[in-house]
């Protein structure tokens, strides 16, 4: 939780100046009369906390419609605020042209979940190095200790910078990239210090902090650039091979701000630090918060070795004994499976918070009264999924809430997150800026849990390597105590070699 408020209280603390400042025994120093106007003046920024799932549906789905109530807070975006808030990403960029521009692209082409096959060669290399690092590490430990934490972080990272750069890029390149990936979240608590409005001060304040982050700026550019050139300089591609992430933003044209974006003359290609600022993005989204959920759904499956079972028994059902894998094609088969995956992101939504800002076309009102422009409006997608007017013992892990007659059966995410009129649960936001990435993170859930599954029999550790179910939150919803546990292979002469 400390986490979460380190994020939270640089934008609540203007009500603790206010309230210090109307109080009779507040100091009445001209100095610190000075400060608080300062601090008011840059760090203004009211919040509001909606825990209610009918009025996250009424603000979230229905107020976004036309565009409306769709903008985020940037002051934490770190691309925005090292570039000066130059360079907007998805999470960034204000409801308009610009934002419409990059969402289409990476819906339309990379996410497309009609495409999504193009990348299951890195899928399975993916899947292959996971086991290969789990039976290693497996044999090298005389009861079967394996830190699932780190392998499957980095399977994931791996697996999301094929798609992101293509195929080829070395290990060792890999490898410094997911470290400063990490270490950009590390600081992420900190990152509202450097807002927009309060930026030229903290920058001085916290000059130690704000050196590092534009180091980890600079170490990313001489990462990914010459990775961006590369693809730059291909003239051709072989059909076989699926368009990068970063092939599409090269190629994509923007409309400049204050110009007709319909109007091609009144485009432009993204600059090299918007360029590096998306591929930051698309790699921490789409890596960080897989891991994290797929860790979760693997701490329940040791936690519950029936559940494990049935879950095997099914996979076992309707895939074949000398498969190779379990491939794509039979994922929507295994009921069961899956609903364990929407157990688990149900409980333990990707991020713990979803943000939007009013801006003063918004004419936000909330309990009959408006809601001034500048206010965060912040909504727990944890509370929302825990709402016993919509689950029954909300708090229980129940995959068969999933399952025919236990009333979530054949409940899509979409349809949970407000589109069939309801917001039920919300673990990849809900309403216009939902994660775009929904899609294509839930077939890597289902399709890594289904492998691991099947290859391994996974085991409780004991003493203070047992699994602890107690979140942590940070930039993502965590696992308190990353996971670890005893592996059996089950298949000697597969996959796990």
């Amino acid at each position: 939780m400390h986490e979460l408020l380190s994020v939270l209280l640089p934008l609540m603390l203007p009500v603790v100046i206010v309230i210090l400042w109307r109080s009779p025994r507040a100091p009445s120093s001209k100095a610190l009369g000075a400060l608080r106007s300062a601090l008011v003046r840059l760090l203004s920024q009211p919040v509001v906390v909606v825990r209610d799932r009918m009025t996250a549906h009424h603000l979230l789905v229905r107020g976004s419609i036309g565009g409306s109530f769709s903008d985020r807070p940037t002051s934490t975006v770190a691309s925005f605020v090292v570039t000066g808030q130059r360079f907007h990403n998805l999470n960034s960029a204000p409801y308009g042209p610009l934002w419409r521009a990059m969402r289409r692209n990476i819906t339309s082409d990379v996410l497309n979940p009609l495409r999504l096959h193009r990348f299951r060669p890195a899928r399975r290399r993916a899947l292959l190095g996971l086991v290969a690092d789990l039976s290693q590490q497996r044999k090298s430990s005389p009861n079967g200790l394996v830190l699932a934490a780190e392998s499957i972080r980095s399977a994931m990272f791996g697996l999301i910078v094929s798609m992101c750069f293509g195929d080829g890029v070395d290990e060792a390149r890999i490898r410094a990239m997911a470290d400063a990936q990490n270490d950009l979240i590390q600081v992420f608590p900190g990152m509202p210090i450097f807002s927009k409005h309060a930026g030229s001060i903290s920058r001085i304040m916290y000059r130690k902090r704000w050196n590092k982050l534009l180091a980890l700026r600079q170490k990313q550019e001489e990462m990914y650039l010459p990775l961006i050139d590369a693809r730059r300089s291909r003239r051709h591609r072989s059909a076989s091979e699926p368009p990068a992430y970063v092939d599409t933003l090269i190629g994509l044209g923007v409309p400049v701000p204050g110009e007709h974006s319909q109007v091609p003359s009144s485009r432009r290609a993204l600059k090299d630090g918007e360029l590096v600022g998306m591929c930051t993005e698309f790699l921490g989204a789409g890596s960080e918060a897989v891991a994290a959920e797929l860790q979760w759904i693997m701490a329940y499956i040791v936690k519950r070795p029936d559940m494990q079972e049935a879950v095997r028994r099914e996979i076992d059902a309707v895939v074949g004994a000398d498969a190779e894998e379990v491939s794509e094609e039979v994922l929507g088969k295994l009921e069961y499976l899956n609903a364990v995956v929407l157990e688990a992101l149900r409980l333990h939504p990707t991020v713990p918070s979803v943000f939007r800002q009013v801006t003063e076309s918004d004419h936000l009102i909330l309990d009959g009264r408006p809601i001034p422009a500048g206010t965060v409006v912040v909504f727990p997608p944890w509370s929302v999924a825990r709402d016993k007017t919509a689950w029954a013992d909300p708090d229980e892990f129940k995959p068969e809430r999933f399952l025919a007659g236990g009333g979530g059966q054949s409940l899509s995410l979409l349809a949970a997150a407000g589109s069939a009129g309801e917001i039920r649960m919300m673990p990849f936001g809900a309403g216009r800026r939902m994660c775009p990435g929904m899609g294509v993170a839930v077939l890597h859930l289902v399709y890594f849990m289904a492998n691991l599954v099947r290859e391994f029999e996974w085991r409780e550790a004991d003493g203070e390597l047992a699994v602890d179910l107690k979140p942590q939150v940070a930039f993502f919803t965590v696992m308190g105590r990353p996971l670890r546990a005893r592996l059996v292979l089950r298949r000697e002469d597969k996959l796990g070699g």
